[in-house]
């Protein structure tokens, strides 16, 4: 009989997403790859892409796609899943242009998705839109472009965070998420605008900043005629930053790809996807990028973490500028705020105080902390200190070390980080150890029961009688808070019954469940404990 009870809380650990040691979901890995789901190719919107190739028919009304990473719901009992918007890396130029690296495909972003679904998180990696004139010797295109590349992918960042409150609202919630727990995590061009998500929300932000303008009149980067001194965001054009204004008129047809024809003669080349639905987050986390303008982060923008390498010659760590090579030279496009200025502004400011008052003691974290580049030993910056092989080529760096591709992509021998999977899989862990905890420290003050440990102590809880056959107590003694969720699954994981509550004692009648074997788990604020009762 022993041994049978064994098998069973073996299965229920695996049900539930428990391991035998107690792990903590969101911070450990309580999945296996195997019962990890992928939804490829899910169109979260539609917006218009002026780069689009002439093999498809040029600029038009393209799809938003992402892939989207999720634990089995057969083996998963939970039902509001936290989400990880995913944003991959590039220079916000396509895939296969100059690098084997740039889609939601891409090696990286498909280990980082696996790896926090696997830790109990839906993970959406969503491509976005890319393109801009980066070879131009004209400054106002090169950094006008470069500007409304990120500008554009904010916008369709937060058409995928809006996507994801239509598909609870009106697709029936089939990825079983909560759409008010969002984490967004971008990967170097990624990064710039996971950075800008969180601090970007007003006109003068991309509008009044001298080098966010026209140097010089002439024709703008949208064709229309403009002014020095005038920015280079036309929002009457391409839409605020959320996404809204700047509408696309549509002539009623449709394209040969079936979707809405745009009138090109109308200003407008934007189109407003679920507009009125929210697009709010909880944290941003950088791997790489910087900040456009560090007057961009302001007191009460939300926790910021940030991954860097002090060396990383495309995305200054401290500030500086973003450079390109064009013709074998580099030119410059605009300075920018690296992650170290803006993580300082943010531990200031007291947005990341959930951090700070944290004190993590874990290794990783102090060793984060006390990095020599680290000046002022802030919270919630980790750094890589990987120097340039030869000092004379600083651009030649390991700035991206997550990174790893096909090796029989020719486009691999114009990279200059090592195509090293185990490195790059030992990176990505270190930074896992070092986002999770502080992801769900956020997920805990928002209200998310992260402690989903069997082991977990709740002081006086007791249930009571065990066995039972028409009824059940539950209570919670002392000076812990009241129950707010016992939840009661049968050897398969099926949920048999639910009751939220927030009182101390719970009586929970049994009579209508047939006698048998069942796994009770019980929420107090901020623990959870999982319980076998047997039902006569």
């Amino acid at each position: 009989m022993k041994r049978i009870t064994r098998s069973l809380l073996t299965l229920f650990a695996v049900v539930l997403g428990l391991s035998a040691t107690g792990q903590t979901r969101f911070i450990n890995k309580v999945f296996t790859k195997g019962q990890i789901m992928v939804e490829s190719d899910v169109i979260y919107g539609i917006n218009w892409q002026e780069y689009a190739p002439s093999s498809i028919g040029g600029p038009q009304l393209l799809p938003l796609q992402c892939d989207i990473y999720y634990p089995d719901t057969a083996v998963d009992y939970f039902k509001d899943r936290p989400v990880v918007v995913y944003l991959h890396t590039g220079s916000f130029l396509p895939k296969g242009l100059v690098s084997p690296m740039g889609d939601r495909k891409d090696s990286a972003a498909v280990t980082f998705c696996r790896e926090l679904a696997m830790r109990g998180y839906v993970a959406v990696s969503a491509s976005y839109r890319v393109g801009w004139l980066a070879n131009s010797t004209n400054l106002d295109l090169r950094r006008g472009t470069n500007l409304l590349a990120v500008y554009k992918s904010i916008q369709d960042a937060k058409t995928a965070v809006r996507f994801l409150h239509k598909s609870v609202l009106v697709d029936g919630n089939p990825f079983q998420i909560d759409p008010d727990n969002v984490i967004i995590l971008g990967q170097g061009s990624g990064g710039y605008t996971a950075l800008a998500y969180g601090t970007v929300d007003k006109y003068g932000e991309v509008a009044n900043i001298p080098r966010f303008q026209y140097q010089a009149s002439g024709t703008g980067i949208v064709g229309k005629p403009v002014q020095a001194g005038d920015p280079y965001v036309d929002t009457a054009v391409v839409g605020d930053w959320d996404g809204y204004g700047g509408a696309v008129t549509l002539t009623g047809g449709t394209t040969p790809l079936g979707l809405p024809e745009v009138d090109t003669s109308a200003d407008g080349r934007n189109f407003e996807n679920y507009k009125g639905l929210p697009d709010d987050v909880l944290m941003t986390i950088n791997l790489g990028g910087a900040l456009g303008d560090s007057t961009w982060l302001e007191a009460g923008d939300i926790p910021m973490a940030s991954v860097h390498c002090r060396f990383d010659f495309y995305a200054p760590y401290y500030k500086g500028m973003v450079q390109v090579p064009v013709g074998g030279t580099f030119f410059p496009v605009v300075e920018v705020a690296g992650s170290h200025t803006a993580i300082k502004k943010a531990d200031q400011y007291g947005n990341n105080s959930i951090f700070v008052n944290a004190n993590y003691q874990d290794a990783i974290s102090v060793k984060a902390r006390n990095n020599v580049y680290n000046l002022g030993n802030l919270e919630g910056i980790l750094t890589f200190n990987i120097m340039p092989p030869n000092p004379n080529i600083p651009w030649e760096v390991n700035s991206n070390p997550w990174d790893f591709w096909d090796p029989n992509d020719p486009l691999g021998a114009n990279e200059t980080n090592p195509n090293n999977k185990a490195q790059s899989l030992a990176y990505i862990d270190t930074v896992l150890r070092y986002i999770t905890p502080r992801m769900a420290d956020v997920l805990a003050a928002n209200g998310v029961a992260v402690g989903i440990d069997e082991n977990a102590p709740i002081t006086g809880l007791k249930m009571f009688p065990n066995p039972a056959s028409d009824r059940v107590m539950i209570e919670v003694a002392g000076s812990e808070n009241p129950i707010r969720k016992v939840t009661i699954l049968d050897v398969t994981g099926r949920v048999i019954a639910e009751i939220e509550t927030d009182r101390r004692q719970v009586e929970i009648d049994l009579m209508h469940i047939p006698a048998g074997l069942y796994m009770v788990r019980i929420d107090v604020d901020g623990k959870s404990n999982i319980r076998k009762l047997m039902v006569d």
